[in-house]
C-alpha cells in the first residue's frame, strides 16, 4: 500500500531511467474506486551503449541449422557446436534425443567440453519439465503482469487474467518463438488504453479491455540472439561472443542474458556476464596454443525466485587453437 502512496515511482532499466507513474486510490463519480496506472513512454527503446551492433557473422554461421528434435536445432565445425533451444517446444522425445546426441558428444570430450554438454542436457531436461507445467508457467507471467502493472483485481479477473495466460502458453506450445501469431503488442492497444504522451493507463474498469488486446507479442517479443564460440584469427587463441537484442513492442517484458568464457594455456580471463533489458552483450578472449576452450550463451527469460522459464535460448562451444 505504500507504494500506492507514490505519485511517481523510479525504475532502473539498461543504462536509462523509466518512469513509472502510480496514482492512488480515488474517488471518481463515474467509476468508483478506480485505480489508475500509467505507464508513460515506457515502450520507448533503450539500449546498451555497448551493444548498439550485432556482432559480425562468424565462420560456424554460414552452416545450415539441423533439426534434432522438436524445439531443438544444432550445427557443427571441426571442434565447435552451437546449440538453438526453443523450451516452449521441448517435448519428452527432445530429451531423449538430445540426451542420446550429447552422450555422443562427451565420450571423446575434453573436461570443460563434457561440463559444457552436461549444462545442456540439464537445461533441457529442466525446462522441458517447467513448460509441461502449464499452470507454473501461467503462475510466474501472471506474477511479471502485476508487477508491471500493480491493480488490486478481484478473484474473477485474476481468473480472467490467468486464462487469457494459460491461452498465450498454449501458442507458445504449438508454434515455437519465432512463428507466433501476429497481435497483442503495445502499438495495436485500444485508444481506451493508451495516454497522449504515448503512454498507457489502465484502471479497474478498463482491464477487461487489456485482457482481450492480449497475445503472445504482449509479453514475448521478437529476439535476436547470436552465440559464437571459435578460435582467434590473428594469433592461436580462442574467443566468444554473445549478443541478445529484443523489439520493445511488449507490454510485459522478462530480461535477456549473455555469457561468455574462454581461456588458452595459462590465459584464464573472467567469465562475462550480463543481463537486462532490451539488449546484452557479452564477449572473451584468451590467446595461446595448447587448451584452449571458449563458449557462449544468450537467451530471453522470465524469472519467478529460483526459477526461470526461457523461451529461447542459443549456446556454442569451442576446443580448437586455430
Amino acid at each position: 500500500m505504500e507504494a500506492m502512496l507514490k505519485d511517481v515511482q523510479e525504475v532502473k532499466a539498461v543504462g536509462r531511467t523509466r518512469r513509472v507513474h502510480v496514482r492512488p486510490f480515488a474517488w471518481n463519480s463515474r467509476v468508483p474506486l478506480a485505480l489508475l496506472v500509467v505507464l508513460s513512454g515506457l515502450f520507448a527503446g533503450c539500449g546498451r551503449g555497448a551493444a548498439t551492433a550485432t556482432p559480425s557473422q562468424s565462420p560456424d554461421q554460414s552452416a545450415a541449422w539441423m533439426e534434432l528434435a522438436p524445439g531443438i536445432r544444432y550445427r557443427e565445425g571441426e571442434g565447435r557446436v552451437s546449440l538453438d533451444i526453443a523450451p516452449p517446444l521441448l517435448s519428452e522425445e527432445s530429451v531423449r534425443k538430445f540426451a542420446e546426441y550429447a552422450q555422443g558428444r562427451m565420450a571423446q570430450a575434453t573436461s570443460e567440453e563434457k561440463a559444457f554438454w552436461e549444462e545442456q542436457l540439464r537445461f533441457v531436461k529442466e525446462q522441458q519439465a517447467l513448460w509441461s507445467d502449464e499452470e507454473l508457467v501461467v503462475s510466474v507471467l501472471e506474477r511479471a503482469f502485476l508487477e508491471r502493472i500493480p491493480l488490486p483485481l478481484k478473484e474473477p479477473q485474476r481468473q480472467e487474467l490467468r486464462a487469457k495466460l494459460g491461452e498465450i502458453v498454449g501458442q507458445m506450445k504449438r508454434y515455437g518463438p519465432e512463428n507466433l501469431p501476429w497481435g497483442g503488442d503495445f502499438q495495436g492497444l485500444p485508444p481506451e488504453l493508451k495516454t497522449s504522451d504515448g503512454g498507457m493507463v489502465v484502471g479497474l474498469d478498463t482491464f477487461p479491455l487489456l485482457v482481450q488486446h492480449l497475445g503472445p507479442q504482449s509479453l514475448f517479443p521478437s529476439c535476436s540472439l547470436a552465440a559464437s564460440a571459435l578460435p582467434t584469427t590473428a594469433s592461436p587463441g580462442a574467443k566468444a561472443y554473445a549478443f541478445a537484442s529484443c523489439s520493445t513492442g511488449s507490454i510485459i517484458w522478462g530480461q535477456v542474458e549473455t555469457r561468455t568464457s574462454a581461456k588458452a594455456a595459462n590465459d584464464w580471463p573472467p567469465p562475462c556476464y550480463d543481463s537486462g533489458w532490451p539488449t546484452s552483450q557479452c564477449m572473451s578472449v584468451a590467446y595461446g596454443s595448447m587448451g584452449c576452450y571458449s563458449s557462449a550463451w544468450a537467451g530471453y527469460y522470465y524469472q519467478w525466485t529460483d526459477l526461470r522459464i526461457y523461451s529461447s535460448r542459443r549456446s556454442s562451444s569451442n576446443s580448437r587453437c586455430f
